[in-house]
């Protein structure tokens, strides 16, 4: 009788759990390929592991503290975007 040795599985406990592409996109809610293309153009930071590109929970987390907008004045109405005039009519 045989045993194979038993190889440490990912369990959620992990101190410094690496995310792929997809769970980062899936983390910040965007599309796979907005994420590829931060990579690219060095917009969010990762670590390569060979040819493997991984993120950390907390990088992704500075990115999006760096990403909010101020309020600059908070009783001030919103105002609706006005459409685009082309000059050209509408006949």
């Amino acid at each position: 009788m045989s045993t194979k040795p038993s190889t440490p599985r990912p369990t959620s406990s992990f101190r410094h759990a690496l995310l792929t592409i997809e769970e980062a996109a899936a983390y910040l809610n965007v599309p796979t390929r907005w994420v590829a293309e931060a990579v690219r153009r060095r917009r969010i930071r990762c670590s390569r592991i060979g040819k493997h590109v991984r993120f950390r929970p907390e990088h992704l987390d500075e990115l999006i503290a760096a990403s909010e907008q101020p309020v600059t004045d908070p009783r001030a109405p919103i105002v609706p975007p006005q459409p685009v005039r082309t000059g050209r009519s509408r006949l």
